[in-house]
């Protein structure tokens, strides 16, 4: 039994934290670009593509990526890649922000570098920020996407509760 929880465990724990060198379990893999990023839940590498209707977005390899964000959680958003020269990304309330008249969000925003190059937007959504987000370029409509946010006041109300225990103790069956 000790040797069947055990495997369990470590199954869960490669599957968790995306490992086993495999697919992550949900018909993608972690990717990597030419900028050193490398993609998880809660780090998005973003690159700018081109398509028909315009520049666009691209989140860890889908193009204007709908996020779904966990509040109290910090992400980042990776601009390191050259594509997002003259592309910064903020947040709003309002789709496609400022050239709709809406404002950035700010609040858990924290901006560092510079786009193309070193920059890095990180975030964490406080239990009451409001659901959904949307994230834009601040130079160019149309680019951004929809975030929205779980466990946060106004969503669907549905959440986890309970944390992950440190330390997991075997304890053998009688």
């Amino acid at each position: 039994m000790k040797q069947f929880n055990l495997s369990i465990l470590i199954l869960f724990l490669l599957y968790a934290c995306g490992g086993g060198g495999g697919s992550s379990g949900y018909g993608e893999s972690p990717s990597s670009s030419a900028s050193g990023c490398v993609s998880s839940s809660t780090n998005f590498c973003v690159k700018v593509v081109s398509t028909a209707g315009g520049n666009k977005y691209s989140i860890d390899g889908t193009t204007q990526k709908t996020l779904t964000l966990t509040a109290g959680t910090e992400y980042t958003f990776d601009q390191t890649d050259s594509t997002n020269a003259s592309h910064p990304l903020a947040l709003s309330v309002t789709a496609d922000g400022t050239h709709a008249s809406g404002t950035a969000y700010t609040t858990g925003v924290t901006t560092t570098g510079t786009v193309g190059s070193t920059g890095k937007t990180k975030f964490t959504p406080a239990s009451n920020a409001p659901t959904p987000l949307y994230y834009f370029c601040t130079n160019h409509s149309g680019m951004g996407g929809t975030a929205n946010i779980s466990g946060a006041s106004g969503s669907s109300g549905y959440s986890a509760t309970g944390s992950i225990p440190e330390k997991i103790e075997v304890v053998e069956a009688e």
